[in-house]
């Protein structure tokens, strides 16, 4: 008992050498989540990866604590990556980085027991990292061009007179621009979070797992679609009126909302799918 307290203390205490070394790019990290709404989630990465360290409690408290030096050689790669980042001016590495000697620190001082315990909450933190620009741009740039191009074919079914140049559409009363903000990328970074979470603690096993996790990805872009779709049909009836702050942040809004519950359904029916599975199998 006294072994592991001191141990424990030598954690705590390493933990918060690195939380200095690391201090510029975690309020890098956090001045991006206050700032830009696509990674306004990031604020809820580190409550999540706790309360998974909590369920994780008893096993915790049952796992051999031991030192052991690959979480040493773990932990020097992180710093490593971190001077690499700061001479090459990529916050990315350096943010990656921080994950990095976290999971090394605990493989070192706590041993590979209640490294694979925690596996799961410390490698969630890499959620918490704002993607690069460049990524995040190439991804809304292509799903512009898709988005426009459903949104035209199905509002021309329905016979609402509309035309198409890239991604501009055309109304009889406005001209509307498929923007960045409308592709649903803002979306799909959250989503995807939330998807690797609820896989994580209600499906048993990786196949129905990553199932869910790949297919929250179509499914944000699907409801996104719905989204463009509608909003684009009401400024047809209702002018631009309906583009206004409060009724777009409602769309995003429900948006999200009609996402997760898609999501949570799909995931019932692959929870449901892998039962009988298992049960065909055992019988």
């Amino acid at each position: 008992m006294v072994k592991n307290r001191s141990l424990i203390l030598k954690f705590g205490f390493l933990a918060a050498l690195l939380i200095v070394l690391y201090f510029p790019e975690l309020r890098s990290m956090v001045i991006t989540w206050s700032s830009k709404k696509e990674y306004s989630h990031g604020f809820l990465i580190p409550l999540i990866s706790g309360y998974v360290i909590w369920l994780k409690r008893d096993r915790l408290h049952n796992t051999p604590i031991t030192f052991d030096i690959k979480g040493l050689f773990m932990l020097v790669i992180g710093v490593v990556l971190l001077i690499i980042g700061s001479v090459a001016f990529e916050p990315f590495l350096r943010q990656i980085s921080f994950v990095l000697s976290i999971m090394g620190l605990i493989y070192f001082i706590f041993g590979p027991g209640i490294y694979k315990t925690l596996l799961f909450p410390s490698g969630y933190l890499l959620f918490m990292i704002p993607l690069p620009y460049i990524v995040m741009n190439n991804i809304a740039v292509s799903l512009r061009l898709v988005n426009a191009k459903v949104t035209y074919n199905a509002l021309h079914l329905l016979g609402i007179p509309i035309l198409r140049d890239g991604v501009n559409l055309g109304l009889p009363n406005m001209t509307l621009v498929v923007a960045d903000l409308c592709t649903g990328i803002l979306s799909v970074v959250a989503i995807m979070a939330i998807a690797v979470f609820y896989a994580y603690i209600t499906q048993k096993n990786l196949i129905p797992r990553l199932a869910l996790i790949l297919l929250s990805v179509p499914i944000a872009i699907f409801s996104n679609m719905l989204r463009l779709i509608t909003t684009v049909g009401l400024a047809y009836f209702y002018g631009p009126r309906i583009l206004g702050d409060i009724i777009h942040q409602f769309h995003g809004t429900m948006n999200f909302l009609i996402t997760v519950f898609l999501l949570v359904i799909i995931g019932k029916i692959l929870h449901k799918i892998d039962i009988k599975i298992n049960k065909k199998a055992l019988s």
